[in-house]
């Protein structure tokens, strides 16, 4: 006997259905389709909700470090300075200016009195602010003398023995030619096989001819033997006047001595 002849014999070719059983298959689909329906806006929720966390998180936790940061100490607007505290800080404000001022710039750094003064921050702070205006002040200085030093002349050395040699002072807005000349003594070094300096005498200085207006005054120097005595270097101060106002200005030149004593 052949199965599979007798398994398409028992099937029923035609089925038929009552209205019972069709409306019971109709609502058995519409059940399925509705479950499947309903269950994507659930997992789009779901899904929404761990996003908004997740970008919720971070923003959280930077507030809540912002919370606990303390304040810092400068904000007197939260914590104003009591007249004591003032006085103290302005003592300090006026050391700070007047070792300021003694690197002598070119420029003079002033404080107003007490009574007028209003820029209340903490001495570091003050001192950092300070030292900006000169750092400032020193880096437009060497532009502007490198980009004149070029057409300096080489040092020259007369029959008394005195070497005369420019270079350029700066004034914040004012520069000026100015001449330095100094008595150099040289001698033979036999162990390093050449003359050296051994010491220097008269070092004065002139604005020179055609530089510009204005008067030059020198108040002091000192000079220094470096490089195994090659070289020689002055730090010379004084006072430039223009138009009645005076400043104070300090600068540094070099002198080099060769092998056989000449001075350039």
């Amino acid at each position: 006997m052949n199965i599979k002849d007798e398994l398409e014999k028992s099937i029923p070719v035609n089925i038929t259905l009552t209205e019972n059983e069709k409306a019971t298959i109709r609502y058995r689909v519409r059940q399925s389709r509705t479950s499947n329906f309903y269950l994507k806006p659930v997992v789009v929720f779901a899904l929404f909700i761990m996003i908004t966390v997740v970008l919720a998180v971070p923003v959280m936790l930077s507030i809540v470090k912002e919370e606990n940061t303390p304040q810092s100490n400068s904000n007197h607007s939260s914590h104003p300075l009591t007249e004591e505290q003032k006085q103290q800080y302005y003592e300090q404000y006026k050391k700070i200016v007047k070792k300021a001022n003694e690197q002598k710039v070119g420029s003079t750094i002033g404080l107003s009195p007490f009574e007028e003064f209003n820029h209340w921050v903490t001495p570091e702070k003050f001192k950092k602010e300070i030292q900006s205006m000169l750092e400032a002040d020193l880096k437009t200085e060497r532009e502007e003398i490198a980009a004149r030093s070029s057409d300096l002349e080489p040092a020259v050395t007369d029959l008394d023995g005195e070497t005369t040699k420019p270079t350029y002072i700066y004034i914040p807005n004012i520069i000026r030619k100015i001449e330095v000349t100094a008595k150099f003594k040289t001698q033979y070094n036999a162990e390093l096989d050449r003359n050296i300096f051994v010491g220097v005498d008269n070092v004065s200085t002139q604005l020179a001819k055609y530089s510009g207006a204005g008067t030059w005054e020198q108040t002091s120097y000192k000079s220094s033997i470096v490089d195994g005595g090659k070289k020689y270097r002055i730090r010379i101060e004084g006072i430039f006047i223009l138009n009645k106002v005076s400043n104070e200005k300090a600068f540094t030149i070099e002198f080099n001595c060769d092998e056989f004593g000449g001075i350039y």
